[in-house]
């Protein structure tokens, strides 16, 4: 299911399959492609990063993005909020609530997002930078990307998205910058019942 996958830094993730290249948050990107699609969480540094978009955009990349963003992106192809759904060339975009319940880092009230799309007969969840929350409960998915640094976002508790969303397979970001260590993705791999891929670096799975 890993097939193609990429993550490069923070939340970073690149998708090859089926044709169709899919971006979500691109950052540190050591090379330039063209992108499908390009899908962006929140307008953190880290996540919106537009050198690293322009080196994966090409004329007919469709850009998506959280509707808070609209002054940052009055060029973006969709403004969603959670619980909207797109269909874009045969590919289902879903976007979902990403935020902190404790944390003042990524607000609710921002309508900031996470995705859940489907791709050549593969459902990936991307969380965006999130906390555990109860709607993750109506998710489900083949893969997850979810974060474990533990200061802006989950820790080890992302076991609990990992489960309430169903994943076969998990992939755990945002984790390797900073005080976001790899031990929290080693704890994340021995505390979830199923399979974890602790992804190197621009190494594809």
């Amino acid at each position: 299911m890993l097939e193609g996958v990429t993550w490069f830094r923070q939340s970073s993730v690149r998708i090859r399959r089926g044709g169709v290249e899919i971006h979500v948050d691109p950052w540190g990107i050591p090379e330039e492609s063209t992108a499908d699609f390009i899908l962006l969480t929140h307008p953190h540094f880290d996540n919106f990063s537009e050198d690293d978009i322009a080196k994966v955009r090409g004329r007919d990349t469709t850009l998506v993005a959280p509707i808070s963003m609209r002054k940052q992106l009055e060029e973006a192809d969709h403004l969603m909020r959670p619980g909207d759904m797109v269909h874009l060339d045969g590919i289902e975009i879903l976007a979902v609530p990403a935020y902190n319940e404790d944390k003042k880092f990524h607000p609710s009230e921002n309508e900031w997002l996470g995705y859940v799309f489907t791709v050549d007969g593969v459902t990936y969840y991307h969380s965006g930078d999130t906390d555990f929350h109860e709607s993750m409960n109506q998710i489900r998915c083949d893969v997850a990307f979810l974060p474990c640094g533990g200061h802006y976002t989950m820790g080890p508790d992302a076991v609990r998205a990992a489960a309430a969303c169903h994943a076969h397979v998990v992939v755990p970001v945002h984790w390797g910058s900073g005080d976001d260590i790899r031990a929290n993705a080693e704890r994340v791999e021995e505390m979830f019942d199923g399979e974890v891929v602790i992804l190197e670096q621009g190494i594809s799975g």
